[in-house]
């Protein structure tokens, strides 16, 4: 399995604690059924060489639409400064990317008059940023203000909210994308008001890894520790867990190269279900996914002094738009932020 190096999805390489359940001390885990076989290898070779050529079709369109709109101006890369800086707290390194540029980013509407006047920019989407249809439900387009090259938007065809769950569709095509990204990607979907959504238009988006220019930086076997961690515990594919370690609440589960999206949609709604509030969802929340986990963290606040936070912020990627919020995340720390962004731990009866 390959290592997910430079994905630093913090605390997650401290030690895994059991999860009390009604006053138990031990977790109660939720199990899928194991696939013990792929989708893929029960089809026939025909058909699974075209799974792979349409992964590889998927990869050469974004590079090279890409490449076209950053020529033509349809898409910009913001140029940023990165920095490295380790939280003095859980000794965590995480990535700074700072960029005047990402004031310009585009803002969800919140005033009515706001929402009046506002334009979907993926219908209709702009012809130059469109890399593939992925399926009867979904497109694929190039984010047109991006930090990080190659990334992408899996964008519903029909409107819908971006404050909607996610269904089967959502993940099989991001799946798709993932899956088909050579070096591995993180999908990230920022959901509800103070998640860090910039689009009402509900859209999963995918960056390459690694997220650090040099992956040099960035040492910790992440993927190794989390395995370990997870045998250690006797969990299994489908499981649920959580790193207490970290001052913010947050939920996993362990994927393979068997995982399938139907096994994805029970696992998201497994850990939707861990931070839900009796029947209802939290209002707004992070999901992060790669090939070897997915990830859910809730929020309950964006903007943390003059740092916004979105899902990256939790895979160890701070985006910072001014000098200001650089000095503000230096003084506090990566994870005191983090804390301010996410929701406290429910305290023990």
């Amino acid at each position: 399995m390959a290592l997910l190096r430079p994905l630093c999805i913090p605390g997650l390489i401290t030690s895994i604690r059991a999860e009390p359940v009604r006053r138990q001390s031990w977790i109660i885990n939720t199990h899928l059924p194991t696939v013990h076989c792929s989708v893929e290898a029960s089809l026939p070779a025909k058909q699974r060489m075209s799974t792979v050529k349409d992964q590889q079709v998927i990869w050469s369109k974004i590079r090279d639409t890409y490449q076209k709109a950053q020529e033509s101006g349809s898409a910009s890369k913001f140029k940023t400064s990165t920095q490295i800086l380790t939280d003095q707290h859980l000794h965590i390194k995480f990535v700074l990317r700072v960029s005047d540029s990402l004031r310009d980013k585009p803002k969800p509407p919140k005033s009515s008059e706001e929402q009046k006047t506002w334009k979907d920019p993926f219908a209709p989407y702009d012809e130059a940023l469109w890399v593939d249809h992925l399926s009867p439900t979904h497109t694929l387009l190039l984010n047109k203000f991006n930090v990080v090259a190659y990334h992408v938007l899996v964008v519903t065809k029909q409107f819908k909210h971006q404050t909607d769950a996610l269904d089967l569709e959502d993940l099989e095509a991001t799946w798709q994308v993932i899956q088909a990204v050579p070096e591995g990607a993180l999908a990230y979907f920022n959901c509800g008001p103070e998640s860090g959504a910039s689009q009402p238009h509900k859209h999963i988006q995918v960056v390459p890894l690694p997220l650090a220019d040099d992956p040099a930086v960035i040492p910790s076997p992440l993927s190794q520790m989390m395995d370990r961690a997870w045998r250690d515990s006797q969990l299994h594919e489908g499981a649920t867990a959580s790193v207490h370690d970290l001052p913010y609440q947050n939920y996993f589960s362990k994927l393979s190269s068997r995982t399938q999206p139907n096994q994805l949609i029970s696992m998201y709604k497994s850990l939707l279900q861990k931070c839900s509030s009796g029947d209802q969802p939290p209002e707004s929340y992070n999901l992060l996914l790669t090939r070897e986990h997915m990830v859910l963290v809730p929020r309950r606040k964006e903007n943390i002094g003059s740092v916004g936070i979105n899902a990256l912020g939790f895979a160890g990627t701070i985006l910072v738009n001014s000098k200001a919020g650089l000095e503000y995340i230096q003084e506090q720390g990566p994870i005191k932020i983090l804390e301010a962004a996410g929701c406290p731990w429910q305290k023990s009866v």
